[in-house]
């Protein structure tokens, strides 16, 4: 791209940005002009730049304006520094890259529902078909599929984060620090475009789900946050990893059952703090909603059942932290939002899960990564392969 041209898309993203803010503030909707006008200049010169259509490339048409912008500028970046692959991991990747890019996400999705068709061919293919149906049932926070009344929310979902953030996934993989990692992602997006069974089974961690020594030597002085503690089985595999070597433990959990066992399971333990707790982006109070799977429980704003607290841990915790762990069924989001100061200040390690939604894969790494510039990043994997769950973001500050 000529440097001219560069740095009229900077000049335009720029403006776009401003008016974006003024609007989230309840600035003059006249702005919105602006945003128009300029996703409209900014397609035309990085089309001429890309040689094919950007809308027909990634979809950019269905992106909401915030994701639009940093599409953008996650093309841009690609035009002045271009993947290279240099290696058989690399190449295999840019070309499932290159698949989301050459086809709809009509097509995607077609694709989608023939291979969920072709598994029941398999061996085993009725009880994973059987098994691949009934899974969202259970765990509707990727979507729902009931085949027989034509619903396929959960692959319509999956088609368009492919092709829509296909961009972001290119980003992450570069982000990634080691091959593992980067092949880890490959696996993921593999199973989710083509329901490949295979290549997720070989990226499966030998380490507990969070607690991974090659990135995390020790625990020596720890104080840590376990968010979504349950009943205290990842402290255990902590402990049993690292010893007793910690400062302090801070325990969150929101089903009073949960936090019984915390208690009871960590009575043993030194300086383990049990706060039966949610955590957010601001302090209020939710109603629990229960899942047949505990471990699965939620907190949402409606309903009349019982009350949580919900509270941010930038608020309820006034000590440095060194290490935090979330696995909270969708509310990672949430809560890194009321955790950011610890995360610029204290530079904490962290095990954050990514896999309860579609978009959290690429969402929170970019999230952590505007708090966060200098994280190390990893992606490890300790779930199935029929619907690839339990991948975790490990993610190393620079002074360890």
């Amino acid at each position: 791209m000529e440097p001219q041209i560069r740095a009229q898309v900077y000049e335009l993203l720029e403006t776009m940005c401003q008016a974006l803010a003024h609007l989230r503030e309840g600035g003059d909707d006249s702005l919105l002009d602006t945003v128009r006008e300029g996703r409209k200049a900014v397609t035309a010169l990085l089309d001429q730049a890309l040689d094919t259509s950007l809308t027909r490339r990634v979809n950019a048409d269905r992106l909401p304006d915030d994701e639009w912008v940093q599409m953008a500028y996650l093309v841009l970046g690609e035009l002045e520094d271009p993947f290279q692959p240099r290696n058989a991991f690399d190449r295999q990747m840019l070309s499932l890259l290159q698949y989301f890019w050459d086809n709809s996400e009509k097509t995607l999705l077609k694709n989608l529902k023939q291979k969920m068709d072709a598994l029941k061919e398999m061996p085993g293919g009725e009880e994973n078909y059987k098994g691949f149906v009934e899974y969202f049932a259970r765990f509707p926070l990727w979507g729902t599929l009931d085949p027989r009344e034509g619903c396929y929310d959960t692959l319509e979902r999956r088609a368009a984060v492919l092709k829509r953030h296909s961009y972001d996934f290119l980003w992450l993989y570069r982000r990634l620090e080691d091959y593992l990692s980067r092949q880890t992602l490959f696996a993921i997006l593999y199973n989710w475009a083509l329901l490949d069974l295979q290549c997720i089974t070989r990226v499966k961690s030998i380490f507990p789900d969070y607690w991974e020594p090659d990135i995390f030597p020790d625990n020596d002085g720890d104080v840590l946050v376990d968010v979504g503690a349950y009943v205290g089985d990842s402290i255990g595999q902590y402990v049993n990893m690292y010893g007793t070597g910690y400062r302090r433990i801070y325990a969150y959990e929101i089903s009073p059952e949960s936090c019984a066992a915390l208690a009871k399971n960590t009575a043993h333990l030194h300086d383990v703090v049990v706060r039966q707790k949610g955590a957010g982006a601001r302090r209020g109070s939710f109603s629990l909603s229960l899942s047949s799977d505990p471990s699965a429980n939620q907190v949402g704003a409606n309903g009349g059942g019982e009350q949580v607290e919900v509270v941010p841990l930038d608020e309820d915790i006034e000590e440095p932290i060194t290490f935090l762990k979330m696995d909270i069924e969708g509310a990672e989001w949430d809560a890194l939002m009321g955790c950011e100061g610890h995360i610029t200040r204290d530079r904490p390690r962290l095990a954050i899960c990514v896999y309860h939604g579609y978009d959290d894969l690429w969402r929170i790494p970019r999230m952590i990564e505007c708090m966060e510039p200098h994280y190390h990043m990893y992606l490890r994997h300790n779930g199935g392969n029929l619907i690839p769950t339990e991948f975790v973001l490990l993610c190393r500050p620079e002074k360890d």
